[in-house]
């Protein structure tokens, strides 16, 4: 992290103490070893992030676990450059990495590409390669403000309650939703762009709304005038076999 200009370190639920052993192996970095900020859950450590970024060595090979479809190292450096914003760059565990439950906190997942025979890399070597492209593109970046995760979350709100609206089934509507996530992890969306998405898909789930309504009610009418031809049909009967008695 100092050797790439990288200063936040933030750890979860960490099973190691930091001794003078870590001390003497941090070298010139001991200032960030004293930013270390501890939490217990990843959930609180991806708080107030505007972009988090999973990292991960298994690609999937079945087109439904959008989860494991990553970007690499340089196409991160392309999402991040030109944007501002609090981004975080979560790494598993070295023996395990992280777990797809985990990976699906992420707005998006990130892989090195590797051999085939091994593409599992040390965490330090990874995490080398990747602060590396970051810090490649940072020079040349320029400010412009990320969609808050608030607001992101508006977005996929308002896409969740349309696709219900819609009729789209439970399984089809989180695999809508996580792929939708995946596109808003992977370009940056800027604040503006969200903004915007936010109130076109407030619109559409309103409208869907709406006409969900008039067809309830229409449908309620129908039903209602059925039951008054029915009760209508019935005294009539009634009167004409008391006529007829």
């Amino acid at each position: 992290m100092k050797n790439f200009g990288l200063s936040n370190l933030h750890v979860v639920n960490p099973t190691a103490i930091l001794g003078p052993n870590g001390r003497m192996r941090g070298g010139h970095a001991q200032d960030v070893l004293d930013s270390i900020v501890e939490h217990s859950s990843l959930e609180e450590a991806l708080e107030g992030l505007d972009l988090s970024i999973g990292t991960t060595a298994q690609k999937s090979y079945v087109p439904s676990n959008l989860v494991r479809k990553p970007m690499t190292p340089k196409e991160l450096g392309t999402v991040v450059k030109s944007q501002a914003g609090t981004i975080g760059i979560v790494f598993g565990r070295e023996g395990t990495g992280l777990t797809n439950a985990e990976l699906s906190q992420c707005d998006a997942t990130l892989t090195i590409p590797a051999s085939s025979e091994y593409p599992t890399l040390n965490l330090s070597h990874a995490a080398a390669i990747v602060f590396y492209e970051l810090h490649y593109t940072s020079d040349e970046s320029a400010p412009g403000e990320l969609a808050s995760e608030q607001v992101k979350r508006t977005i996929l709100r308002f896409l969740s309650e349309s696709a219900v609206l819609s009729g789209v089934k439970d399984h089809d509507r989180a695999l809508l939703t996580r792929a939708f996530r995946n596109i808003l992890g992977r370009s940056a969306t800027r604040h503006r762009e969200g903004s915007l998405l936010v109130e076109a898909l407030r619109r559409i789930s309103e409208t869907l709304s709406q006409l969900k309504e008039r067809e309830d009610s229409t449908r309620l009418s129908a039903v209602s005038e059925s039951d008054t031809e029915g009760r209508d049909w019935a005294r009539r009967t009634s009167s004409l076999s008391q006529r007829h008695d």
